[in-house]
């Protein structure tokens, strides 16, 4: 009976050494921020850089960022891999608001960047 549990120990010690490992060394990667609807998607990660991300969609997702609001606050997952251009772009898997937001929690000097880069219509953020 001793020997039984022993083993049965042995093998949830392994499944969770072997769980614990495949989440560490999972390419995926969950962050969070505010979303900004401008001519592409955006997110202004919480302990980023202060400059806006694109947020690219799987194919056949357009769709991902269509309820979402600029200033809200929400939940990405994506694969971690920074595209190097400028504005950086970044594929997204999965998204969830966390938060709704209005405009005015995307701090100024964002709205300065986007402006100054073209990607704001008129001077003011819509919504995707």
């Amino acid at each position: 009976m001793r020997k039984k549990g022993i083993i049965i120990l042995a093998i949830v010690l392994c499944a969770a050494v072997l769980l614990g490992g495949l989440l560490f060394f999972s390419p995926f990667q969950a962050d969070t921020g505010i979303y900004i609807g401008a001519d592409s998607p955006f997110i202004l990660f919480d302990h980023g850089s202060g400059e806006p991300v694109i947020m690219l969609p799987p194919k056949g997702k357009e769709g991902l960022f269509s309820k979402l609001s600029t200033g809200d606050r929400i939940l990405i997952v994506h694969n971690g891999t920074m595209m190097l251009s400028y504005p950086a772009q970044m594929n997204v898997y999965f998204c969830i608001r966390l938060k709704k937001g209005n405009v005015s929690d995307v701090p100024e000097s964002v709205m300065e960047v986007l402006e100054e880069m073209g990607w704001l219509r008129g001077g003011t953020i819509g919504q995707n």
